[in-house]
Formats: C-alpha cells, sequence, structure tokens
C-alpha cells in the first residue's frame, strides 16, 4: 500500500471485501483477518476520522450511526483525491466543512423563559419587603404582580386577601398562604426623652428584640432598646427614633417591621419574615408549575392578618365555600439544643400536618397528602405541633366544615429576625403541592 494512502487502501479493500455496510466492530475483525495482529495497533479513531473525511469526498457513505459502506462510484471517485494523500482528503473534509457551516442558517433563539424569579431571587425580595399584619398592601403588590400570568383570575377581597383562581371544575380547594410578618405599632411617646413605647403585631419575643432594628412604614429606622434591668415583658422595651437635634423622626400610630437582609449557607436560607413568605414563595412556584392545567378549581389565597387571629383565612374560606382547604405555613424544628421535643428536622423533606392545638387533621386529608409523596418520591416527615397554628384551623370552620390540612415548611428560630429553612424541604413543598393540585382529587 502507498505510504500516504495506506489506512484509506486498507478500509476499500475490506468495505470491497464485505460487499454491504458493515459496523465498526466488523471493521476491526475484517481489518484483523487480512491484515492479522499489525490491524490491531489502528486506533479505532484514526480510522473514523479517516472514514469521515472519505464521506465528505464521496467514498464512504454512512447509512446509519457507527457504520460503514462504499458509494456507487466509490473508485472514481478515490481516484480523484488518492494523489493528495489522506492528509489532501482530511483538509478537503475541514474546507467542505466550514462551507457548509456558512450556509446554515442560524439555530432560531430559545424559547422565552416563564416569568418569574428563581425560587432565591423570589424569597429574597418576599422576606425583605415591609409587611407587618394590617399593612400587607406592599407585598400584595409584589405576589400580584408575580402570579398575574399565572392565575385565570385574580381579585382582592374585603379584607384584603389577594385571591387567584386557577382552573374551574373539580374539586374546590383553598390553598392558604399568608403575607403578613410579626411586627408592632407605636403607642405612646415617653414625655422627657421622647423614646417610642410600642405593642405588638402578632408574637413578639422579648428575649430577642433588644438591639434590633425595625423600619416605620414612613421609611423611619428605629432601635429597639432594653430600659435598665428589663427585657422580660413588652413593657420593658422602647424605640429609638431621635434625630439629631433631639427630636423624633416618627410619631406615634405608625407601624413598623423588622430589618435584616437575607443570607444563604449552602442550602440553608437565613432571613426575616420566612413566616410566612416562604410558604407564599410555594404557593407561586406551584402555580408556575400548573401553568394554569389542573382538573380541579383551585383558590390560592395570599390571606392577612394570620398573625393577629387567622383573620384573612376566614373571610376568603367564608366567601369561596371550598370543598378542601391547605394551608402553606412554617412549622418548628426539633433539631435544636434544648429544643422543643418534635421529630419535624431541616433537611427531612416536606411536613404533613396531623396535629396542632387548633386542627386535628381528617385521616382521608392526612393519607392523601402521604400517598402522593410516597407514588412520586417526594421525601416527607409528620409534623405533630404542640404550641401554634395556621390558616387551615380557621378554614375548616367555614360553612358546614372544611376538611383541612397544612404543608408545613420547618423552620428553626421561628419568630426572630434569623428564621432558617432548608432549600431542599421548599422543594419538596412545591413538588408535593403540585402533585396534589395536578391531579383528579378523590377523597
Amino acid at each position: 500500500m502507498p505510504q500516504n494512502t495506506q489506512y484509506t487502501d486498507a478500509i476499500m479493500r475490506i468495505l470491497n471485501q464485505a460487499g454491504e455496510p458493515i459496523s465498526d466492530g466488523e471493521m476491526m475483525r475484517l481489518g484483523e483477518e487480512i491484515y492479522g495482529e499489525d490491524w490491531k495497533k489502528v486506533n479505532l479513531i484514526r480510522l473514523k476520522c479517516i472514514r469521515t473525511a472519505l464521506r465528505s469526498v464521496g467514498v464512504v457513505t454512512h447509512p446509519k450511526r457507527g457504520s460503514w459502506g462504499l458509494t456507487p462510484d466509490a473508485a472514481a471517485q478515490l481516484d480523484r483525491w488518492k494523489a493528495v494523500g489522506e492528509g489532501g482528503i482530511w483538509r478537503e473534509h475541514l474546507r467542505l466543512r466550514d462551507e457548509e457551516k456558512q450556509t446554515i442558517e442560524p439555530a432560531p433563539p430559545d424559547p422565552p423563559q416563564p416569568r418569574g424569579a428563581s425560587i432565591l431571587e423570589l424569597t429574597k425580595t418576599l422576606v425583605e419587603t415591609w409587611g407587618p399584619s394590617g399593612y400587607e398592601h406592599r407585598i400584595r403588590d409584589l405576589i400580584r404582580e408575580e402570579v398575574a400570568a399565572l392565575a385565570d383570575e385574580t381579585w382582592l377581597d374585603g379584607l384584603g386577601n389577594l385571591i387567584c383562581r386557577v382552573g374551574s371544575g373539580g374539586k374546590k380547594v383553598l390553598i392558604a398562604a399568608h403575607m403578613d410578618e410579626i411586627g408592632l405599632m407605636a403607642n405612646y411617646q415617653e414625655p422627657e426623652s421622647g423614646y417610642l413605647r410600642f405593642t405588638n403585631l402578632g408574637g413578639l419575643r422579648p428575649d430577642t428584640l433588644n438591639g434590633n432594628r425595625v423600619q416605620f412604614e414612613d421609611g423611619t429606622v428605629g432601635v429597639i432598646a432594653a430600659q435598665e434591668g428589663g427585657g422580660q415583658a413588652l413593657s420593658d422595651f422602647y424605640i429609638d427614633v431621635q434625630n439629631e437635634i433631639g427630636g423624633n423622626a416618627t410619631a406615634v400610630g405608625q407601624p413598623a417591621g423588622f430589618m435584616r437582609e437575607m443570607q444563604t449557607r449552602g442550602a440553608r436560607i437565613v432571613a426575616k419574615s420566612l413566616d410566612d413568605r416562604i410558604g407564599c414563595v410555594v404557593a407561586i412556584e406551584a402555580m408556575r408549575r400548573l401553568n394554569k392545567s389542573t382538573p380541579n378549581e383551585l383558590y390560592f389565597a395570599f390571606t392577612v392578618q394570620e398573625e393577629v387571629g387567622l383573620r384573612g383565612a376566614k373571610t376568603a374560606a367564608q366567601s369561596l365555600h371550598p370543598d378542601i382547604g391547605i394551608a402553606v405555613d412554617v412549622t418548628g424544628s426539633g433539631d435544636q439544643i434544648r429544643g422543643r421535643k418534635m421529630q419535624v428536622r431541616l433537611g427531612g423533606g416536606a411536613a404533613i400536618k396531623v396535629h396542632d392545638p387548633g386542627l386535628v387533621v381528617p385521616v382521608a386529608i392526612k393519607n392523601w397528602m402521604i400517598e402522593r409523596c410516597e407514588a412520586d418520591g417526594i421525601p416527607y416527615q409528620l409534623e405533630l405541633l404542640a404550641g401554634g397554628t395556621t390558616d387551615a384551623s380557621a378554614i375548616q370552620l367555614a360553612d358546614a366544615g372544611v376538611p383541612s390540612g397544612c404543608i408545613s415548611i420547618p423552620t428553626r428560630y421561628l419568630h426572630t429576625t434569623s428564621e432558617t429553612v432548608d432549600i431542599g424541604d421548599v422543594n419538596a413543598c412545591i413538588d408535593l403541592l403540585s402533585a396534589l393540585l395536578a391531579n383528579p382529587i378523590e377523597l
């Protein structure tokens, strides 16, 4: 064989002997029969490169992946190229390939992605937005913009709940996630110092207040301090809002929310107001996944004033008359030092509520959620909460009674400015809620 076409000549001899397209493996086997042990030393990748080049110049066919064949006029075509050797054939292949690339029309752009931030971006936006109980207008506006394209219909009720309908027919399901956060209200100004005393909007923890910053609705930033020897009751605390000339930057009657930026630590999210902005995230992402496709009639209610008495859930349930209620809210965890005695832990998956002081979950609802998790491989854990309740306890009492349950996000350090959740648990809750609502409901 001429040195400059040794592999080409070998390939041609094998293919002529075979008489039909053969596989890579068959090429190697026949090569060994014809050329002996030396053929084993030939790199298959090198042979494939030569085959590709011969295909470009019309000698070899490629009828299917991993196969070799000859064109009808292979011998005539090869005579044109043998003089330039295998290096010349390869260069011609590259030239033809580059020409082809230039004539191919550019691929169409990727279709636009669904509107909406990533889960972390959305969470950060929601938790850092001001909105204590009774003053949810700012957070409601953000959520309404986020879900506008995800619902068939949206409206506000008389108390300020944002209601979003998805689908029609089938079971009527009310999904409630509250928008409000714990906060406070300035209710008295000390006559001599000008410091503001305050009352709570929701469940404040005195042991976490000292040194915290709060922002009033008018934008004023204040610092909470404990008077000398105090710190056990709200009456021991005051808010410093003094300006540089000794006057106060805000007045009695102003509501305030806590200030703290969200941080992440690996898969952990640390932020204020995860109670219950992370529940709002779960509801929004479930709406995004459903993409208006469900065999049920869903009402996503982003409720107000949960922290001061489940008020928004009561009015929503009274007006919508649901068949089933689902609250999406946070719950405590039992994985803290000398913490509460409960089985729920961060990283254990979605928490399916069994019981809390305001709700005994019907067995059919609990089993419906468990069976969905097991069918879809969604990690879950059972929640039995000794203190506190959710919007589900209000929904269950609407009309003649509504069977209700709760999907809970395990959370450490509740009602502080450093509430902590695990993103894996958040995703499990989104998976569970989406799966429950995407399928026909038979209870």
